[in-house]
């Protein structure tokens, strides 16, 4: 039941809002379309937050990615034990580094009185969200050793069998808990993405290259 809920209904309930929702909100509210920089609410925990998070989140779900995409392609350049520690060793790293700076990211909205005002629900579940995804994520690169390759044996041709519309649980049904709430987990950001200000993430604002510049003046008193 737990496995059927997880593995099957997340992730066709995500992809529906995600295909519905959010060309509904890009169309109706473009102006909501972004992510609101508070960086002049606060600049300096936002510098080693958001940094660490970028380049460490972006090179891991590139990797997911990739590894989805072209698994043959992996499965034999993962067989090799050298190369498979090297590129454990970095995705850790990677994990690290996206952990700290999320949690800094998050500490920072939650020590700012400013900024808690600016805030919104919406935006607390995204980062509580992104924390426990990157935490469990770190979790498992360090308990369960070698996740880049049995990944490519399991989480890849189920992920296959939901994009085809056949879903087969069976290649994910019997691992460990923590990689079903890591799953889920990522199943829900994408599922609430539409409706936060991660949505930013799916525009490419190229038209703000034809836009002149901004001139700001701090007015003193």
């Amino acid at each position: 039941m737990l496995n059927s809920f997880i593995f099957i209904a997340l992730p066709y309930a995500a992809l529906a809002l995600v295909l519905l929702v959010t060309p509904y909100r890009f169309l109706s509210n473009r102006l909501t379309w972004s992510a609101y920089s508070t960086q002049f609410l606060e600049r300096k925990v936002l510098y080693w937050g958001i940094n660490p998070w970028h380049y460490g989140i972006l090179p891991i779900l590139l990797a997911h990615v990739v590894g989805f995409a072209f698994p043959g392609v992996f499965k034999p350049f993962l067989g090799n034990p050298e190369t498979l520690l090297g590129v454990e060793s970095v995705l850790f790293g990677l994990g690290a580094f996206a952990v700290f700076g999320v949690f800094l990211l998050l500490l920072r909205r939650v020590n700012s009185g400013m900024l808690k005002r600016v805030t919104f629900s919406s935006d607390w579940l995204i980062l509580y969200l992104l924390l426990f995804q990157a935490g469990t994520g770190i979790y498992i690169g360090y308990f369960m050793r070698w996740g880049s390759q049995w990944y490519l044996h399991t989480a890849v041709p189920y992920l296959w069998s939901i994009v085809s519309f056949q879903p087969q649980i069976e290649y994910v049904a019997d691992l460990p808990l923590v990689f079903k709430l890591h799953a889920a987990c990522a199943f829900l950001i994408v599922a609430v993405l539409p409706f936060t200000k991660l949505v930013h993430m799916l525009y490419l604002p190229l038209d703000f290259l034809k836009d002149p510049p901004l001139l700001y003046r701090w007015r003193s008193k």
